[in-house]
């Protein structure tokens, strides 16, 4: 079992390659692709990407959508985040790294979350919802990216010893930690369409009396 200090250390280690990878494997397309098929706007936003890795899905929703008014930067592994930073410091005026994991929340809830390939290496991936929950102001939108069951995500598993899980079992994880799916579709090409799954996420509405 790895633990999350092992995981953060493996990538930090591998910080230096990640975005050259995402954008090989064509993850950062596939960003792109989601961003627009959302029609996420940025304009007036406050935007936190959790987990942010190098920065790949916040470049993917400057270059779709525009820099927004401000963007949090949220992972625990220092050289990822350095290398974000570094990757979009001229591209996003209003950007603020924070070296932190999930549970740890930046002051207020934002409009826009981004968050890709997170909850998957937490033991208790409903409570990794409701942590993202807490981060998503009301009327917000969170971009969430999530492993699915594929033969190809067993190797992936084989380093960062993930967990994969089923749309179907995600749209009842979200209904029962107060979250609403409103839009989710597979990947349509590459690793991605086969390790991925994407989801448009908001608060549930509450009913009225």
């Amino acid at each position: 079992m790895t633990t999350q200090n092992q995981l953060i250390q493996s990538y930090d280690v591998a910080a230096s390659q990640w975005r050259n990878k995402i954008e090989g494997l064509g993850y950062a397309a596939a960003y792109r692709w989601m961003i627009e098929a959302c029609g996420i706007q940025t304009k007036a936003a406050d935007v936190i990407d959790i987990g942010c890795g190098t920065g790949d899905f916040s470049r993917a929703l400057i270059e779709v959508a525009g820099p927004p008014k401000r963007l949090t930067l949220l992972d625990p592994a220092v050289q990822m985040l350095r290398t974000a930073t570094r990757s979009l410091i001229h591209v996003a005026p209003g950007l603020k790294p924070i070296v932190g994991g999930l549970e740890d929340q930046p002051g207020h809830p934002h409009d826009v979350v981004l968050c890709a390939h997170v909850i998957e290496h937490f033991a208790d991936p409903m409570q990794a919802l409701a942590l993202l929950r807490s981060h998503l102001a009301p009327g917000g939108k969170m971009l969430l990216i999530v492993s699915k069951p594929h033969w190809c995500n067993w190797i992936i598993w084989a380093r960062w010893r993930h967990k994969m899980i089923k749309p179907s079992r995600m749209h009842n994880m979200l209904i029962q930690t107060g979250l609403a799916c409103a839009w989710d579709a597979p990947f349509p090409a590459g690793p991605p369409s086969r390790s991925s799954h994407a989801y448009l996420v908001s608060h549930q509405r509450k009913k009225p009396q």
